[in-house]
């Protein structure tokens, strides 16, 4: 029985022994293994601070990031966070979770590790804790993912280049805008203005988008004669996009597609001519010279009329007082112009001569696309050259009318009339016109 004794004695000095190890441990509130709750502490509710209730977060601008503003407690034991994302206010349907989050200087902030669906609303909360103690969850915040709208700017096709429109009434078209995400009906507002600025907006036209390019009408005339801008931009019920570049256009003069009356020794039509590049309404300046000569050579299109010299001459000077000098003084005399047939006259007065410049100057038929109508702003008669045979209008014009957009800037408005003859390449073929009259064709 004695040993029986013994060993209970020893039994219950181990159990003490072990005892008073976890008591010792369990006291430190500072444990990782302590039990919890430690009575008397308090763990204030944590503010969330972004996303707020009712933010909409595009679908690119992720992940997400959750910040809270800490919480507060008046225990010793550091505070670390939990975080939690569901598609549900009952949190039953969570699509993130993240524990002992490290709290931060004043604000804890956690980065979702992926991208949310988008097109859905998220609910999230958050609450600290310190290892024994739990404080409760702030309140619910929800947020969504949604997909922009993005909506390009359209592209205008035409009027552009400053062409001279056929009609007070022109139809502006402009390929449809591109776009990306949920976008509803799409509809487009073009504006017509006096200046590129806007300021003084003459037409405001909305039309509904159609299928590959869209074009609106004018909804009643615009000023005669007169260098106007447009552009346009697209929008749905809930986006607007940005606006076009600005293209310029010229309206026809008063009494036809941009010609004037004309003249009954020009060789064309000139009530349905377009002038570009020119003032819109060269058909209708007084005919004051005529053609005499016309010989394309090969290295140069020679072109003389009855008032290039002598005492009838044009006034040689600039056609407003901020025109740069010529090379030779003075201001220029006269601007040489072709005339193209293009499904519809085009014209356009090109070339500057100053009193006795070389008549070379016109440079070599075959060199027209290259010299005379090079770029966009002689659209559409940029870039052609007519077949040999091929039936073209010449003239002359008082003055310098090259980028002139209002026959208002010129000190006269005077022409030659406009002699229609073969255009040759450069075979040297010359005309010899009597009174200025050549072939006449009016279409």
């Amino acid at each position: 029985m004695v040993p029986k004794v013994v060993l209970g004695v020893f039994g219950a000095a181990v159990a003490l022994a072990a005892a008073s190890c976890t008591v010792s441990k369990s006291s430190n509130p500072l444990s990782p293994t302590v039990a919890g709750p430690i009575p008397g502490v308090n763990i204030s509710t944590p503010t969330t601070v972004q996303p707020p209730t009712g933010a909409q977060i595009a679908v690119d601008q992720q992940p997400v990031t959750l910040t809270t503003r800490n919480a507060s407690t008046n225990g010793v034991r550091p505070l670390s966070y939990l975080f939690e994302v569901a598609t549900d206010t009952g949190f039953a349907n969570k699509v993130f979770t993240r524990d002992g989050v490290t709290a931060g200087d004043a604000l804890t902030s956690v980065r979702l590790p992926d991208a949310l669906a988008t097109g859905h609303s998220y609910f999230w909360h958050v609450r600290a804790q310190d290892g024994a103690n739990t404080g409760s969850f702030s309140s619910t915040v929800s947020f969504n993912v949604y997909t922009p709208i993005v909506i390009q700017p359209p592209t205008p096709i035409s009027p552009i280049a400053n062409a001279v429109t056929s009609s007070l009434r022109p139809k502006f078209t402009f390929a449809n805008a591109q776009r990306s995400g949920p976008i509803g009906s799409v509809s487009y507002t073009a504006e017509v203005a006096d200046s590129n600025a806007f300021v003084n907006r003459i037409a405001v036209l909305t039309v509904g988008e159609q299928s590959g390019q869209t074009s609106v009408d004018a909804t009643s005339d615009l000023p005669a004669g007169a260098q106007l801008f447009w552009r346009v931009r697209a929008f749905d019920p809930t986006t607007t996009g940005p606006w076009s570049g600005t293209q310029a256009f010229q309206t026809p003069a008063p009494g036809g597609g941009g010609g004037g009356t004309g003249d009954p020794n020009d060789g064309l039509n000139v009530t349905l001519a377009t002038f570009v590049d020119n003032p819109p309404d060269v058909g209708g300046f007084r005919v004051t010279a005529k053609m005499t000569l016309i010989q394309f050579r090969t290295d140069a299109l020679i072109v003389d009329f009855d008032k290039r010299t002598g005492a009838g001459r044009w006034p040689n000077r600039p056609f407003n007082p901020g025109d740069p000098p010529d090379p030779r003084g003075g201001g220029i005399q006269y601007t040489l112009g072709l005339c193209f047939n293009l499904g519809g006259w085009y014209c356009s007065a090109a070339i500057q001569f100053w009193q006795d410049r070389e008549l070379e100057a016109g440079a070599a038929p075959s060199s027209i696309p290259q010299t005379w109508y090079y770029d966009a702003r002689w659209a559409p008669m940029n870039g052609y050259l007519p077949a040999t045979g091929e039936q073209v209008g010449v003239f002359v014009v008082a003055g310098n009318v090259r980028g002139v957009r209002s026959s208002g800037l010129l000190s006269t408005r005077e022409r030659s009339n406009i002699a229609v003859v073969p255009f040759d390449r450069g075979n040297g073929s010359r005309f010899t016109l009597l009174n200025g009259i050549s072939f006449r064709i009016r279409r």
